[in-house]
């Protein structure tokens, strides 16, 4: 997965379990913020040093910060992110979590389930820039009706098309509904290109497709076996096994492999997000975005990004805050959210500010946010969730399964998980 969308990947179950044994270090972090000769001292994980631009943005928000307060110093740690999450549960599981860490939105659940995040309810709740963001956004911040984290980067997917596979095709506008795509799909499949491409692999990064089509379809993960859940999984099996408008390596393709297929101009459309951006423009070709085309119960998408958190043990919490939410505030941070992270904007104070409109893509996936949705609210156990759901997926598209005996299988498995 590209390290841009950090919503999508699985929580591996293990780690989950062995967090869960170590909560009773969390009670004792020699990390914690520490204050000498009054300046207090902050530890921040991230793992922005994924490219020269994503880093200097962390750093220049750093170094603005620490200018105008000199009592503060941010000690700042950037891990890989495929060592991320795994860093972050070792750390907590020996009380070491960071005073300040960015984490993706659907791991909040996963954290503050185990103590290792600060309630951060009493400012959030005072806050008088709460009410900008979406209701989406915040929600990705609660478990349990407590607030664990400050809403920071936002992203989502959507449709992109190529523009010059469409007029070759006769086509003049982007498929608007489920019936428009399967026909536009199945016309622009040719030796040389597949209509539509996405990722259906047997992780994380498929079922944060997945989940799209299942909400279109008016379903939800509580509720599969339903008609909503056979109707969508019926939907993802016509474009690759019926009509076989999708390849049949969507089956093992995460989405940064879609993006290098669209680019190299072998998908006339995917579903994506704006993380595969260089991946398109590399092709040369003209492209676009559009939302993600309606099903019985409209349109709908995830909600990925990051979060920041603040250690349960953290010592001058009040600290952590203030440089969270001036670094939350448009006015001190558009350039470096916006431009250097290549956030969409998640407020509405921001949504048509130019600042943030880093490529004319933003527009389209500004306006696919509004119906995102959060998975940290299927609760701490998200991975566990994911993983049944894409077998479920799997199921239907490689094993040839019946989509209501797969949907019923996978229901029985989450079920349970959903309670705890």
């Amino acid at each position: 997965m590209s390290p841009q969308l950090r919503s999508s990947r699985v929580v591996a179950v293990a780690l989950t379990s062995l967090l869960a044994l170590g909560v009773a270090a969390c009670g004792s972090s020699s990390s914690s913020g520490t204050s000498k000769g009054g300046v207090t001292t902050l530890t921040w994980w991230d793992y922005f040093g994924y490219s020269p631009q994503a880093d200097g943005a962390v750093k220049g928000l750093i170094s603005k910060y620490e200018a105008g307060h000199a009592n503060v110093k941010i000690q700042r740690t950037t891990i890989g992110f495929a060592d991320f999450h795994t860093k972050l549960v070792q750390a907590a599981t020996t009380g070491h979590f960071p005073d300040i860490a960015a984490i993706d939105n659907a791991d909040v659940p996963v954290f503050a389930s185990q103590g290792a995040l600060a309630d951060m309810s009493k400012y959030l709740d005072g806050w008088d820039q709460r009410g900008q963001y979406l209701q989406t956004v915040v929600d990705s911040t609660k478990f349990n009706g407590k607030s664990y984290g400050i809403p920071f980067r936002s992203n989502t997917t959507a449709l992109w098309y190529n523009q010059s596979i469409f007029s070759d095709g006769g086509i003049t506008t982007p498929p608007a509904t489920w019936d428009e795509l399967r026909a536009t799909a199945k016309k622009l499949t040719t030796a040389k290109h597949s209509g539509i491409c996405f990722s259906a692999a047997p992780t994380d990064e498929g079922t944060f497709t997945f989940l799209p089509m299942l909400w279109q379809a008016g379903g939800d993960v509580q509720t599969l076996g339903d008609d909503a859940s056979v109707k969508a999984l019926n939907y993802v099996k016509d474009l690759v096994v019926t009509d076989q408008s999708a390849p049949k390596s969507v089956l093992q393709w995460g989405q940064s492999d879609v993006g290098d297929q669209f680019g190299s101009g072998q998908c006339a459309m995917m579903f994506d997000g704006p993380w595969v951006l260089p991946s398109a423009m590399k092709g040369g070709f003209r492209f676009a975005t559009a939302p993600w085309p309606a099903g019985p119960a409209g349109t709908a998408s995830p909600l990925g990004g990051e979060v920041w958190a603040v250690s349960k043990v953290v010592k001058n919490t009040q600290a952590a805050w203030d440089v969270l939410s001036w670094m939350a505030d448009p006015k001190n941070s558009a350039t470096e959210i916006g431009t250097g992270l290549s956030s969409i904007p998640n407020r509405k104070d921001t949504v048509d500010d130019k600042t943030w409109q880093w490529h004319p893509i933003v527009a389209t996936f500004a306006k696919q946010l509004t119906s995102a949705h959060a998975r940290g609210t299927y609760g701490p156990n998200y991975a566990r969730i994911s993983q049944a759901v894409s077998t479920m997926e799997q199921q239907v598209l490689a094993q040839g399964k019946d989509p209501q005996q797969a949907a019923k299988e996978a229901a029985a498995t989450i079920k349970p998980l959903l309670s705890n």
